[in-house]
């Protein structure tokens, strides 16, 4: 607003004042998310691409991405993994924080692997590999374990993805948004198979919605 106000007396051309119309049509209108109609967001001090084919990053997220570097902040060189990738946001960022880190990220959609391996282009991030995998299943024959695997899946129950804003509901990937089920599918996955591809000490870490964390939690505890 304070930039706005200083600039006041700068002219509108013509083509621009169509574009903005048509964005503003697009958000009030239609309630496409800003985040998509602009085509970027920042997060955790990046920028990175955006369309209807990847969730938009949500500063929720920097929590998890926090948590995870002080957590391998006291490690030399470190390999990550990253499950149900998306944008690629969580993967760059930490392959930004941590510049000795050797990040790999999956995720099932070929679309959105598009859209973070431009990401990676933008934010330069040379340490960070994308595969085309089902949870795990790109990494069966795979003999490389992990510091860290990290995922921010699917959570929403299926009986309140119904509920949800247009602007979620409408814009953003169902399949990274709700399993289809109770909303504990891939945490419970993930859980049981993570050991395989985590080295002694390593962590597995979550994004969870305000109500699982406790079943989550009991998922990794059993396994």
């Amino acid at each position: 607003r304070t930039l706005l106000s200083i600039q006041l007396s700068k002219e509108i051309t013509p083509d621009q004042l169509e574009t903005i119309k048509k964005m503003l049509i697009q958000r009030g209108k239609h309630r496409k998310p800003l985040q998509q109609i602009l085509g970027e967001w920042e997060f955790y001090g990046y920028i990175f691409k955006v369309n209807e084919n990847v969730l938009i990053p949500r500063s929720d997220t920097e929590n998890l991405v926090e948590n995870c570097k002080h957590l391998l902040l006291d490690r030399e060189e470190v390999a990550i993994l990253d499950v149900g990738t998306g944008s690629g946001a969580i993967a760059i960022t930490l392959a930004k924080e941590l510049k000795k880190s050797k990040v790999t990220a999956l995720d099932i959609s070929t679309e959105a692997l598009v859209v973070a391996n431009e990401n990676k282009v933008l934010n330069n991030a040379e340490n960070v590999t994308f595969l085309l995998s089902d949870v795990f299943s790109a990494l069966e024959n795979s003999v490389d374990k992990y510091d860290l695997i990290v995922s921010n899946p699917p959570y929403i129950p299926l009986n309140e993805y119904d509920e949800l804003m247009v602007e979620v509901k409408q814009y953003e990937p169902r399949g990274a948004l709700t399993d289809g089920g109770d909303g504990y599918y891939f945490y419970e996955k993930i859980s049981k198979e993570a050991g395989k591809f985590l080295k002694d000490g390593g962590y597995l870490a979550f994004e969870v919605g305000y109500n699982p964390a406790l079943k989550v939690s009991e998922f990794m505890e059993k396994n």
